[in-house]
């Protein structure tokens, strides 16, 4: 039977049989009600400090089938930001809803401001820094996102208003969740 054949009849055999094709938005995504989430509040079980920078989180991965979860990022201050570091299982989405940041992907800086929004996936080595005057804010995205609020609540506790964190704990924590600090934050 030529190819062309094939498909229009098993086409035609599951459209008049009682054989369905899987949809996949049928199980993708838990049927639940929508929520609204208040400003500064956050959907995990714990609030989440980064010394002084709050994470709240408003869509949790479980919401979407550990498809996606969502925070805000409050009240970031001159000369904050993360380590050089490189996330295998996970891409990154952010939007500064205020402020100034310079993003670092591989090679190149990139400055961001209100309203500007940036894609970064996995496997490409990043840091940012935030260069404004104001404390600033990040709506950030990431995907998949299973298990991402505890990786994100875990170095929350790592980060304290006490200093500088230690470095191997912040290496295996990362290392856990598939992730690499690769060098120091951006001056």
């Amino acid at each position: 039977m030529e190819r062309r054949n094939f498909i229009q009849s098993t086409v035609a055999l599951l459209a008049t049989s009682s054989i369905t094709l899987p949809v996949f938005a049928q199980n993708s995504v838990p049927l639940k009600k929508g929520f609204k989430v208040k400003a500064l509040a956050t959907r995990y079980k714990e609030k989440i400090v980064y010394g002084k920078t709050p994470i709240d989180f408003k869509l949790l991965s479980n919401d979407t089938h550990n498809q996606l979860s969502i925070f805000i990022s409050t009240n970031n201050l001159k000369g904050f930001g993360p380590p050089l570091h490189i996330h295998h299982t996970f891409d990154e989405f952010f939007c500064v809803l205020e402020g100034d940041f310079l993003f670092e992907l591989d090679d190149r800086i990139l400055t961001l401001t209100k309203g500007d929004s940036l894609f970064i996936p996995r496997n490409t080595k990043h840091r940012f820094n935030y260069n404004g005057e104001t404390a600033g804010t990040l709506l950030v995205g990431i995907t998949p996102g299973k298990g991402i609020e505890k990786y994100f609540a875990d170095m929350g506790k790592l980060l304290t208003n006490d200093g500088v964190p230690d470095m191997v704990k912040m290496q295996a924590l990362y290392k856990t969740y598939n992730s690499e600090i690769l060098g120091p934050p951006m001056k």
